[in-house]
C-alpha cells in the first residue's frame, strides 16, 4: 500500500467553448469547454502549480523529496524532459531521483506504478505530476477538445489522505489513436474503441473486486467512460473533468483522480482505469479522509475566463503548442 499524503490539481484560467471553434468551420462540435493554457504558460509551469498544491496539502517540504515523476505526451522539446525542472523549482535536493514518462496518456499511470515501486526499495516521499498542452492543427476535430492541465501526488509514510492499495495491468501493444507534434490520427473510431473496453476490463478484472464508489477513466473520447462502467457492471459514480476542460492525456489521470477524491468520502474507494496506447493500468484508490486542498478542482474549472477563436490560436502559439 502506498500512502498518498497529498494532492493537488491546476488548470489553466482561459477556456473557451468548443461550439465557438466548430463555428469556424462550419461544423458541429456539442457542448462544452476546452482549457488553453496561457502565453507563458506550458507543461513545466502547470505541473509545478500541481505540485506546489499537492506539497502544500502533505505538508511536505521539497528537500524532503526523494523522487521525482512526470508524465506527459506534449512536451515541445525532444530532448529536454520536465521531471528535473520540476524538482528544482520545488526545492528537492541534487540528490533526488527524477524520472520522465512519455509516449501515451498511460505515462500517467505508469509514473503512478514507479512511485509505488519505488517507496518499496530506496525512497521515503515521492512527487508524481501529469501535465499536458495538447496541441492539435485548425480546423480539426482534435483542436475542439486539445485542453491542457495538471496534477500531481505526494506518495509517503505518514497522516494519509488516501492510499493507491491495487493495481491491474493489461498491456496489448494496440495504438489506436497517436500523434506526432504536427497532426493527430484518431484511426477508426469503432474499432478503437472496442480495443479499448478489452484493455480495460482486463485491467480492471486484475483488481478482483468492483465495489467502487467513484470511477475515473480518462480518454480522449468523453462518452467512453460510460460506455467502460456500464460494460464492467459497475455501480459507481463517474467523474470526468472532459466536459469543462478537455482531453488532457497524461495530465487527465490525475485531474480526473484529483475530482474524484474531492469528493470521495472517508472510507470510499475510487477506481482509476488509464489507458493510452500500448494498453490500460487500472489502480484502486482509497479516501482515508475528506481532507481537500487549498484549491479544489472544482474550483479550477469555476475560476475561468473565456477568450475568442483567434486569441486561443495566438496563446497556443505562443505557448508553443
Amino acid at each position: 500500500m502506498a500512502g498518498i499524503l497529498g494532492y493537488g490539481a491546476y488548470i489553466p484560467l482561459y477556456r473557451i467553448e468548443r461550439s465557438r471553434i466548430a463555428e469556424q468551420y462550419g461544423d458541429y462540435a456539442g457542448d462544452g469547454e476546452t482549457a488553453v493554457p496561457g502565453h507563458d504558460e506550458d507543461t513545466t509551469t502547470m505541473a509545478v502549480e500541481a505540485a506546489t498544491d499537492a506539497l502544500t496539502q502533505a505538508s511536505t517540504d521539497g528537500d524532503q523529496i526523494d523522487a521525482v515523476f512526470a508524465a506527459t505526451t506534449s512536451d515541445p522539446f525532444v530532448e529536454r524532459g520536465v521531471a528535473a525542472h520540476v524538482a528544482h523549482a520545488v526545492g528537492a535536493g541534487r540528490d533526488t531521483r527524477v524520472g520522465d514518462f512519455q509516449g501515451s496518456a498511460r505515462a500517467g499511470t505508469n509514473a503512478l506504478l514507479a512511485a509505488r515501486d519505488a517507496l518499496s526499495t530506496d525512497a521515503d516521499t515521492v512527487l508524481v505530476v501529469g501535465s499536458d498542452a495538447l496541441s492539435a492543427p485548425a480546423g480539426s476535430a482534435a483542436e475542439r477538445t486539445a485542453g491542457a492541465g495538471a496534477g500531481a501526488l505526494v506518495f509517503g509514510e505518514g497522516d494519509a489522505v488516501a492510499a493507491l492499495t491495487d493495481s491491474g495491468v493489461a498491456t496489448t501493444g494496440f495504438v489506436g489513436r497517436f500523434a506526432t507534434h504536427e497532426d493527430v490520427t484518431d484511426g477508426d473510431g469503432r474499432f478503437n474503441r472496442e480495443r479499448y473496453l478489452d484493455a480495460v476490463e482486463i485491467a480492471v478484472g486484475h483488481l478482483g473486486d468492483d465495489s467502487f464508489t467513484h470511477a475515473v477513466f480518462p480518454a480522449h473520447d468523453g462518452g467512453w467512460g460510460r460506455k467502460a462502467s456500464d460494460a464492467l457492471g459497475l455501480d459507481a459514480t463517474l467523474v470526468s473533468t472532459f466536459p469543462e476542460v478537455g482531453y488532457t492525456a497524461a495530465a487527465g489521470v490525475f485531474l480526473d483522480t484529483a475530482a474524484a477524491l474531492d469528493t470521495a468520502k472517508a472510507g470510499e474507494s475510487v477506481l482509476l482505469a488509464g489507458y493510452g496506447p500500448g494498453g490500460c493500468d487500472a489502480l484502486r484508490i482509497e479516501r482515508r479522509t475528506a481532507e481537500t486542498p487549498e484549491m479544489t478542482t472544482d474550483e479550477y474549472i469555476q475560476s475561468s475566463e473565456q477568450l475568442p477563436y483567434g486569441k486561443h490560436r495566438q496563446f497556443r502559439t505562443r505557448g508553443g503548442n
